[in-house]
């Protein structure tokens, strides 16, 4: 004879699946939707926003990424360019944007690291914000010189500074931009006297160097004036530059320790699936191995590099501490 499950055996059974599947999704931090959803994702187009205009870094760093990453989870990647404020408008539209897994930002320093400093009412917060996905790229900019500067390297203008404290003068693309950051760890790490004079943008600082009017430039406006050779390369901030493989590192030019670079990587909206920032950091690390990428974009000076989304995190927190040390020593104000 059979022994056919009571109503209350049955009831018992099902409370304890019941009770199972309320417990492991309370485990995972995950509604059934959600659960459901990781099966699918993803199931339509990525929005990546670029918040600065087309044809600059930023955005040809975005375009190299969303292609290779369109035929990787086999749906479209659209790029949005939402420029202005440094990058504060772009970034600040992402921050309120659905944490469903379809919307990312690719950040840099700037937009990163010093705008939540210059701009204390900053509409965003980084690490409260966003989570990071994975870094992508980063680019060490290049000190250059006028043509007919009486140095070579900075090793050589750094010794002819310390004789001639406020002799030579430095553009800028303008108050606690990347060039003037770096000019100031460079000040403060060897004692010279090196004149700051602050433009608005690279593009007129690297006019006043080819005309002379300034004796050095910290800025990526330069890169393709040394490759013409209309202007001295005499150091790069960050490690060597694979385009320009004779410049030394600012480090190896006397300066032990210095390290600054500007960097871009990809962000999610705080509480976005574990299994989209799992996924596409998955394929940016793919991606960035590729021959072809780094041979597009090294090219430009610009170097492929990947990492865990903790060690994006922890890049954007020390970051941000060496900046605030620099900005506070130096009495740097952004206006």
């Amino acid at each position: 004879m059979k022994n056919y499950p009571t109503a209350k055996s049955l009831y018992q059974w099902t409370r304890r699946e019941w009770l199972g599947t309320v417990a492991a999704s309370a485990f995972t931090g995950l509604s059934s939707t959600e659960l459901h959803a990781q099966d699918n994702y993803p199931n339509k187009p990525v929005t990546l926003i670029v918040p600065y205009p087309p044809g600059g870094n930023n955005d040809i760093v975005a375009r190299a990424y969303a292609t290779p990453l369109s035929k990787a989870i086999g749906q479209p990647v659209v790029v949005e360019n939402k420029g202005g404020a440094a990058g504060a408008i772009g970034v600040g539209q992402a921050a309120k944007a659905a944490p469903d897994g379809y919307n990312m930002v690719i950040g840099d320093l700037g937009s990163l690291c010093i705008n939540p400093i210059a701009n204390p009412s900053l509409a965003y917060s980084t690490l409260r914000d966003f989570t990071p996905i994975s870094t992508i790229a980063s680019v060490s900019i290049v000190i250059t010189g006028r043509k007919d500067l009486p140095a070579n390297n900075l090793r050589e203008l750094l010794n002819q500074a310390k004789s001639n404290p406020g002799k030579f003068r430095c553009g800028t693309a303008g108050p606690g931009s990347i060039g003037h950051l770096s000019l100031e760890m460079i000040k403060s790490m060897t004692g010279v006297d090196i004149l700051h004079v602050p433009y608005k943008g690279g593009a007129p600082a690297l006019n006043d160097l080819l005309g002379g009017h300034i004796d050095m430039l910290i800025d990526g406006a330069a890169f393709n004036s040394v490759k013409s050779g209309l202007v001295k390369a005499l150091a790069v901030t960050g490690g060597r530059v694979a385009a320009l493989p004779d410049v030394p590192t600012v480090a190896e030019s006397g300066v032990t320790g210095f390290y600054f670079t500007n960097f871009w990587g990809f962000l999610m909206p705080t509480k976005s699936p574990s299994v989209a920032v799992g996924r596409i950091g998955k394929e940016v690390q793919k991606i960035a191995s590729s021959p072809e990428l780094r041979s597009q974009l090294e090219a430009g000076g610009i170097t492929v590099q990947s990492s865990s989304e903790q060690e994006f995190t922890e890049l954007i927190k020390k970051t941000s501490e060496q900046i605030n040390r620099v900005v506070k020593s130096a009495g740097i104000t952004f206006t």
